[in-house]
């Protein structure tokens, strides 16, 4: 496409052709190519047409490139110099600063986690849970071999507890860029709200502190009855609710019934216990379940002292999460003296899950559980933790971040196989979700809290810690791990009355429980 030309010197009037320096003609297709100039024009790049139009003026800048053709040829010889110069450029390392400038971000993709901490109101245990779950995000997002091209951050608001206010902040959080790929709410009360509302935008919900309420694990003799007492308080404590009392009942219910166990007689009350008492006692009733919280199990226990229901004819079964020394604590509410109830709730039997591993083990997180306590009062900057919120239950925040990471982690290949990733997910990927619920239905691990497993419905499968109020305090007399059935009983357990008749001789176990 170029056209190579002598040309004539500026002003001689021709180009020198041998010696006579004789004009030579221009061909008219040559012409052509350079016609339309007025006078001496600046043509594309390197020459000058004569304004008669038959001569080639050469400007020097291109001296092989004397005439170019039109718009198309000028384009393409432009993008090759461009070509050129770049990779010159790109050869002396110039271009590379502006490579990486240019270049989309390296970094790690974002997922969002919503989350709702009572940091106030009425159970303020978002005041260590929060921390709690920050510490164990920061560990997770510092781990190469856990979701390397990924970031986990907490989106989290003051639910205070309170269902209500909770409904609100839910409704802030899913309407709100970013996407949450999970929620994460505190509180039991606020849990069950989120729970239900969670499976209309398609979310799975990793609760804190679900694990207040437990499965009762014990059995009793099928030759004895059991009398359920409960309290509707009115209004519940803030942290609980009447939807979890009943699911407590019920699946209590079912499980003695699966036993062939009878349930004699079922007593509630709202505000004053005195008249349930009285029909327990009228029922005869020996062995009794008591689910209410720790202000309405003062109340409780002061009308049995009254009643004289307790004693060696008597086993009282009571949540485990009181204040060790709930029966001593001064309440308007009651008239009975520390004495009166102390007297009242000595041999009474208690369970609860296991908040913190017991064992010196250094589980997935590389941290015991007596280091993980140590980073934690660390963060809350020498707090009291008898006066922070949630300190109790914080190593189960910790396991819930952790259980949540390697789940995503657990989906990422299966996703990508199919063509798809975590960053895809938005409130319509019901496979997504599937994916990520298969894998924490699948969790196993090692955590500050013990032994990480869920059942077939998501609840967690932890170990039971069985305690009786001895001579005014708790002592451990067993623990039962519901994962591996298996119940390791201390053999000191104590009984009012000269005959001592343990516990291990009530407990009536389905078959493949195992005895340590």
């Amino acid at each position: 496409p170029l056209l190579l030309l002598k040309a004539a010197p500026l002003g001689s009037g021709g180009s020198g052709s041998g010696s006579g320096g004789a004009r030579t003609p221009i061909r008219r297709k040559r012409r052509a190519a350079v016609s339309g100039c007025d006078g001496f024009s600046l043509r594309d790049v390197g020459g000058c047409v004569d304004p008669r139009g038959d001569e080639i003026q050469d400007r020097g800048w291109f001296p092989a490139l004397s005439v170019w053709k039109r718009s198309g040829t000028s384009i393409i010889i432009i993008i090759i110099i461009i070509i050129i110069m770049f990779m010159l450029l790109l050869r002396c390392s110039l271009i590379l600063p502006l490579l990486l400038w240019l270049r989309p971000s390296a970094g790690k993709k974002k997922l969002y986690i919503g989350a709702l901490f009572p940091m106030s109101g009425g159970w303020p245990g978002g005041q260590a849970c929060m921390p709690s779950a920050q510490m164990a995000l920061d560990l997770v997002n510092g781990r190469s071999d856990i979701l390397p091209d990924y970031e986990l951050e907490l989106i989290h608001f003051d639910s205070m507890c309170d269902p209500g206010e909770a409904t609100k902040l839910l409704y802030d959080l899913l309407y709100t860029e970013p996407i949450k790929i999970v929620l994460m709410p505190g509180c039991s009360g606020v849990s069950t709200i989120v729970a239900e509302a969670a499976r209309m935008w398609n979310l799975i919900v990793v609760s804190s502190s679900s694990l207040v309420f437990y499965r009762w694990t014990c059995c009793l003799s099928t030759c004895l009855s059991v009398s359920l007492f409960f309290c509707l308080s009115n209004p519940p404590p803030p942290h609980l609710s009447f939807p979890l009392i009943f699911q407590t009942l019920d699946d209590l219910e079912q499980r003695v019934k699966e036993a062939g166990i009878e349930i004699s007689v079922r007593q509630s009350f709202l505000t004053d216990p005195a008249v349930a008492v009285k029909n327990l006692k009228r029922q005869d009733a020996r062995i009794i379940v008591g689910l209410f919280y720790e202000t309405e199990a003062r109340k409780v226990f002061c009308e049995v002292f009254k009643e004289k229901l307790y004693g060696k004819k008597y086993v009282w079964f009571l949540i485990g999460w009181y204040a060790d020394n709930w029966f001593k604590i001064k309440d308007p509410a009651i008239n009975c003296t520390v004495e009166n109830m102390t007297e009242a709730v000595e041999g009474h039997v208690t369970t609860e899950i296991v908040m913190l591993n017991p064992e010196t083990v250094r589980g997935v997180s590389n941290m015991t559980s007596q280091e993980f306590l140590g980073a934690l009062m660390s963060r809350l900057g020498g707090k009291n933790p008898e006066e922070t919120g949630g300190f109790q239950e914080a190593p189960l925040a910790f396991d819930a971040v952790w259980a949540l990471a390697l789940a995503l982690n657990k989906t990422v290949a299966p996703l990508k196989a199919r063509g798809r990733r975590l960053e895809d997910f938005n409130y319509n990927n019901h496979d997504i979700t599937s994916e990520i619920y298969r894998a924490l239905n699948t969790s196993s691990f090692e955590g500050v809290s013990g032994h990480v497993v869920f059942d077939a419905q998501g609840s967690r499968m932890a170990m039971t810690l069985i305690e009786q109020l001895q001579g005014g305090s708790y002592k451990k007399i067993g623990y039962y791990d519901s994962s591996q059935r298996n119940l390791s009983w201390f053999n000191n357990d104590v009984w009012i009355g000269k005959t001592r008749l343990t516990l291990a001789r009530l407990l009536v176990l389905k078959p493949g429980i195992k005895w340590n």
